[in-house]
């Protein structure tokens, strides 16, 4: 019970913060950390919410999807302390990008036990993201600039298009096999010390 009601707290965090951030400023709602810090919230409140009827109600499948995306959000801006590019890191922004990816992480660790789970349940890990990109890349063919402006306003050729997406999803894929990988350690880990 008690971890039910931490997991509806944590979600309220969640859109509270997103909320804060993003409504005096509602043209960046497509934003992935918008999205993924959304989507996260309100998967760990229904969770919490209906695990207290249920033995278990949400697919550990979301929970990979979303801490996939919401993992990359993290990475992206801690990259930015780096000085490449800047981040909104102030008010409900340090939340976002920093506090809200660990605490959902660290929930994914904690509260999903994929240890049941057959690795080539992680194929459809990168779900989330990919279907962010294509359509980050389709409002650049529709507007002429992406979300992020990352890239350079150019014309890509279908060729390139293909490449970059073949390896964006290699890259997804190898971050999402990472994060499972490490929960089956921790979930076995908690088992061998139950079991002493």
């Amino acid at each position: 019970m008690i971890k039910n009601i931490i997991k509806v707290v944590a979600g309220l965090l969640m859109i509270v913060s997103v909320l804060i951030g993003y409504m005096p400023q509602p043209e960046y709602l497509i934003e992935l950390t918008c999205i993924s810090n959304t989507l996260g919230g309100l998967l760990l409140f229904a969770d919490g919410i209906l695990s207290m009827t249920k033995e278990k109600i949400c697919p550990n499948s979301l929970y990979l999807n979303v801490t996939v995306s919401i993992f990359i959000v993290f990475l992206i801006c801690a990259g930015s302390l780096f000085g490449s590019y800047n981040f909104n890191f102030s008010g409900a922004f340090f939340f976002l990008h920093i506090i809200n990816p660990i605490i959902f992480v660290c929930f994914y660790m904690i509260f999903v036990n994929e240890q049941g789970r057959k690795m080539r349940c992680v194929l459809i890990a990168p779900t989330m993201t990919m279907v962010y990109l294509l359509f980050d890349y389709v409002r650049y063919r529709l507007t002429g600039e992406f979300v992020y402006g990352f890239i350079e306003n150019e014309e890509f050729t279908l060729a390139w298009v293909i490449v970059a997406a073949i390896v964006t999803y290699a890259f997804v894929y190898l971050l999402s096999m990472s994060l499972f990988a490490l929960n089956r350690f921790v979930h076995k880990r908690r088992n061998n010390r139950a079991l002493r």
